[in-house]
């Protein structure tokens, strides 16, 4: 039995709600105090520090993020020079049947340069993939084109772009096109994925984080290892709490296997996509892009095919969670709800990032959450203005209006897409900019207080789990799951909520992470 005091309790009950102590007792909060009680057991003392309900990340990739972590990663990169010698030295450590997969490359902050087959050509006769940040495409070097027998000839696939100049392929490849070639090129099994779960655990605790709501099992060539793997590192000894996300493509092979959830374990809904991405003008709009007016996006389905993935969803009485980024996308998943609503539950909307009025007021009348990526607006602007212009821009990423309809809408990085740091999404919800960004922020209409966007994080990712009675709130009868922060982010300046740092993480009553 432990007693928390001595800092800003706040339970996320109502608006400034505090409370002075909090005991707890076998990984439960069994009493709350509004002022310190005088008993004779174990104190926690947090020494002016604030307390919230345990921080939940409702759009992650562990294992992608894992692997980020150790590997070869450009997100930060704005030397393209630099880029380069990272990939002539991982390059040199590999063999020739090996494949070197790089991550987060991001055009927009290199000054526009895309690099090319060609240029990694020149750099080195390993065979190459480098994934975007968005991790809807990615460049490969013509030993990867070679090795797959993909030819200056070959067509387009349902819901996958080979992108070509003067009809040559220039090694960009979209979606199901770069699907087909990671199945093959990702090469992990259940030791490599532990390693990579362990090795994420451990960065998130850090960052604050209780538990998130992971996608993984599509990727790595047996769900059954990933799923191994979790519970290889997750356990009553070193807590950390999964919603787990079934691709469709495995979920029935899931549904079958003898995995046991349980409190640090859940099963959550079937993942598929509807589009693609805004960086490589795969997500899908009504009108083309402002800055390509050849193209309005990709359909990963058609709406018959998107009906019949619902339908399956229904069959196994399972909701559905689909990526859909642009307002076509948006409007063909509706559609399919709208004809075939959910047995219970929630359906989820993720990114939901460029909406319009009529499809918002469509939304509010269904059965549905909303997955959001506070961090999407700090990547995404100022370019996103360039590629949808400024009339399509006021309805993007309005987290304001999809509160204030009543919409639940959750908190999510995206991760390693992007920075998995809580305390970064609130800023960027916040503040609706990139951290080193001197302007006045992008849509602040739409801009969330503090209040509002800890939510994102805290009750709102409790409701987007369908799990508000174990968490989310400082509560007696609640899992005793606790972000404790060194500064009060509603007494920091407003830019400065991402310079938090993180004093405390506990789990299931225990300290997983202490400064």
């Amino acid at each position: 039995m432990e007693l928390y005091y001595n800092g800003h309790i706040y339970t996320m009950t109502a608006r400034d709600k505090t409370v002075s102590a909090v005991l707890v007792d076998n990984g439960r909060i069994i009493e709350t105090f509004d002022e310190i009680p005088d008993i004779d057991i174990a104190k926690i003392d947090l020494s002016g520090s604030t307390m919230f309900p345990g921080f939940v990340d409702t759009h992650f990739h562990l294992v992608g993020t894992g692997i980020a972590l150790n590997g070869v990663n450009f997100k930060d990169d704005t030397d393209i020079n630099i880029i380069k010698e990272k990939i002539r030295t991982a390059a040199q450590a590999i063999d020739d049947k090996a494949f070197l997969i790089c991550e987060g490359y991001n055009e927009n902050q290199l000054g526009g340069i895309k690099i090319t087959n060609k240029d990694i050509d020149a750099i080195t006769d390993k065979k190459v993939i480098i994934k975007r940040v968005c991790r809807h495409a990615a460049v490969v070097s013509s030993s990867v084109l070679n090795h797959f027998n993909i030819k200056d000839s070959v067509e387009d696939m349902p819901g996958g772009q080979y992108e070509k100049v003067e009809g040559m392929l220039n090694g960009w490849l979209h979606d199901n096109a770069m699907e087909l070639i990671l199945e093959v090129a990702s090469n992990e099994d259940e030791h490599s994925l532990t390693r990579h779960v362990d090795f994420a655990v451990k960065a998130l605790e850090e960052a604050g984080l209780t538990g998130v709501h992971t996608e993984d099992l599509a990727y790595y060539n047996s769900c059954q290892s990933v799923l191994n793997a979790y519970k290889n590192v997750i356990n009553e000894d070193n807590p950390f709490r999964l919603n787990i996300l079934r691709h469709t493509d495995v979920i029935e092979e899931v549904l079958k296997s003898d995995f046991e959830y349980n409190e640090f374990f859940r099963p959550d809904a079937m993942k598929f996509y509807a589009d693609g991405a805004l960086g490589g003008r795969t997500a899908l709009f009504s009108l083309p892009y402002s800055d390509d007016d050849t193209t309005n996006g990709l359909a990963i389905y058609t709406p018959d095919e998107l009906a019949v993935e619902v339908q399956k969803a229904r069959d196994l009485n399972v909701n559905i969670a689909v990526h859909m980024i642009g307002d076509k996308a948006v409007e063909m998943v509706l559609d399919a709800i709208e004809a075939n609503p959910p047995n219970s539950g929630h359906d989820r909307l993720i990114h939901v990032s460029f909406l319009r009025e009529d499809l918002i007021e469509r939304m509010e009348k269904l059965d549905i959450i909303c997955d959001i990526q506070p961090m999407f607006v700090a990547s995404d602007f100022p370019w996103a203005i360039d590629r949808v212009g400024n009339e399509r821009v006021r309805y993007s990423y309005p987290w304001k209006t999809l509160l204030n309809k009543g919409i639940i809408c959750g908190g999510g990085s995206d991760s390693p897409i992007e920075d998995y740091r809580p305390l970064t999404g609130i800023d960027a919800a916040v503040n609706r900019k990139a951290l080193d960004d001197t302007s006045d922020g992008y849509n602040m209409v739409e801009a969330l207080d503090v209040f509002e966007a800890i939510s994102l994080y805290t009750t709102e990712a409790a409701k987007v789990a369908n799990n508000l009675s174990e968490y989310g709130t400082i509560e007696v009868g609640k899992v005793a799951d606790f972000t404790i922060l060194r500064q009060n982010p509603f007494e920091v300046e407003r830019n400065a909520i991402h310079k938090i740092e993180v004093a405390k993480t506990v789990i299931d009553g225990k300290i997983v992470f202490e400064s």
